[in-house]
């Protein structure tokens, strides 16, 4: 009964707020995530904990809970972006971001291997994952599955409406692999596993596990590795940064790369998370 309610729930919103104009989608997802901050104290907990340990112990109380608060209303400005993508246009969604690096990408991609693009769970990733496919790019990523299956089907086929394909968590992630040797866009989250492969590494100062899966397929495949952020702007539109590939390591000696590796994702990441912690939006301890 509990997972027919949340399947119900995500559908209605998805029907009534997602049909919102932005000038009132937003004001109204505004109000919600304030609400959120104040009905969830687990969340605000655990967001607590992940943007304190960015900010440091030189922040305030006050502050760190105006971040909290603000990192609330963006999962549900996210929430609002997400019911709204499939009914975005292509004209719309170029409208919607300013891309910095793509030739960055292009560089990349001639090399003809593919491109793994990293990221993570900061700004927007709903709309401007669609700016590789709607530029004629291949792009694929893997998804984690969530309860119940109604609900999963449902977002899935928001987040897959333009032609991004989206492999979820659990079956053989071959279509990556293909994608890279189509030269295509793989995109995967550095900052939270959701396939089962970790490795520790130190970020914002503590060690933690982070995913080691977009540092491995690159080293296997030869595909280059960069890194994408989206940071959402003042009026709700995006600014997507891409940067240079990275320069892997290649001793001969694998796991010894991996950490090379992965430690330059891991400061990629803090050097575009520290700027704007409260569009750092991940729902779990990350410490």
């Amino acid at each position: 009964m509990r997972d027919f309610i949340t399947y119900a729930v995500y559908r209605l919103l998805g029907s009534l707020v997602g049909r919102m104009p932005p000038r009132v989608g937003y004001r109204v997802t505004a109000w919600l995530g304030r609400l959120l901050y104040l009905l969830s104290p687990r969340l605000r907990s655990v967001l607590a904990g992940n943007i304190g340990q960015v900010t440091g112990p030189d922040v305030g109380e006050s502050q760190l809970e105006a971040l909290v608060q603000q990192a609330c209303v963006n999962i549900v400005k996210g929430h609002y972006d997400l019911f709204r993508v499939g009914r975005l246009t292509a004209e719309e969604i170029e409208e919607l971001s300013q891309v910095e690096g793509w030739d960055n990408l292009e560089e990349a991609l001639a090399l003809g291997r593919g491109v793994i693009v990293f990221s993570a769970h900061f700004g927007n990733v709903d709309v401007v994952m669609q700016l590789a496919v709607i530029r004629g790019l291949a792009a694929a990523a893997p998804v984690q599955r969530i309860r119940p299956d109604r609900l999963f089907q449902y977002t899935l086929g928001l987040r897959t409406s333009h032609g991004l394909k989206l492999i979820p968590t659990g079956e053989p992630m071959i279509g990556l692999l293909r994608t890279l040797k189509r030269g295509g866009l793989v995109g995967l989250a550095a900052d939270r596993d959701v396939a089962d492969g970790a490795r520790t590494v130190d970020f914002f100062g503590l060690p933690t596990r982070l995913p080691d899966g977009p540092v491995r397929l690159a080293l296997r495949t030869s595909a280059p590795l960069v890194p994408a952020f989206a940071l959402r702007l003042v009026d709700n539109s995006f600014q997507v940064q891409i940067g240079p590939r990275l320069e892997l390591p290649q001793t001969g000696d694998h796991e010894t790369d991996v950490a090379a590796g992965m430690a330059l994702v891991a400061q990629a990441m803090e050097r575009h998370i520290a700027q704007h912690p409260e569009q750092w939006l991940v729902a779990q301890p990350i410490w």
